[in-house]
């Protein structure tokens, strides 16, 4: 995963770079890389957020070995253009990041992972010794509850990072199209959800809260390749 912002009036110059350039140059010279994704933020219009709206590049791996071998191409020949880039529009830059899947909700969709929907991201960071505890109460008991509970999830799966300190961990509900993302959210706030929602906010400022950082939006994608 690749995270940045960039300032909104650079977004077509600098996505045909990044997706007709950028993205060609590096499947066709690092092995491993099995398809590319580009999304970015959604529902933000109206918000300063508008301005720098966050975009992902995602990248499938055929393995985990694969993936760190992408990962140190990426790391260790920048391109020139894209560091110029950089320079002048691009902000809150994340380094590329290996993820690793750890659960996955039974629900699949029939044509893969991704494959070009929009998506919800809940982002965590964990406090020292929170994190067993944490991780078996969510993907025990509050992520199968959740997928359960809104019908219109078309996928749900979980990922975290490797090499990264602290390591984050990304939740990713898929939806079949935007008109599905908003019905989704709005159903995992109903009322009937009150108690797993208080749940959630024990874990996030009860007495002691397991999370040093955390993040939720959504995303639609913009790019796939192949």
């Amino acid at each position: 995963m690749v995270s940045f912002r960039l300032d909104v009036e650079q977004e077509a110059p600098f996505s045909e770079f990044y997706n007709h350039r950028y993205i060609p140059d590096l499947i066709r010279g690092v092995p491993g890389i099995e398809a590319a994704w580009r999304y970015q933020e959604h529902h933000v219009a109206g918000s300063l957020k508008y301005y720098r709206k966050q975009f992902l590049t995602l990248f499938a791996c055929g393995s985990r070995q694969d993936a760190g071998r992408v990962l140190s191409a990426i790391e260790a020949r920048p391109a020139p253009e894209l560091q110029e880039w950089q320079a002048r529009a691009m902000h809150d830059v994340e380094p590329p990041c290996l993820y690793v899947e750890r659960w996955a909700h039974p629900r699949k969709p029939i044509d893969g992972d991704f494959a070009g929907r929009p998506f919800f991201m809940v982002s965590v960071e964990l406090a020292a010794g929170q994190e067993q505890r944490f991780n078996d109460w969510y993907e025990q008991d509050y992520l199968p509850k959740n997928v359960a509970d809104v019908p219109s999830w078309a996928a749900c799966r979980r990922y975290s990072s490797v090499g990264r300190q602290p390591t984050r961990h990304h939740a990713i509900y898929e939806a079949a199209d935007l008109g599905g993302l908003d019905t989704s959210l709005e159903a995992m706030r109903a009322p009937f959800r009150l108690a797993q929602n208080m749940a959630w906010k024990q874990w996030d400022s009860g007495e002691r809260p397991a999370f040093t950082w955390e993040d939720a939006a959504t995303f639609k994608p913009i790019f796939r390749t192949p």
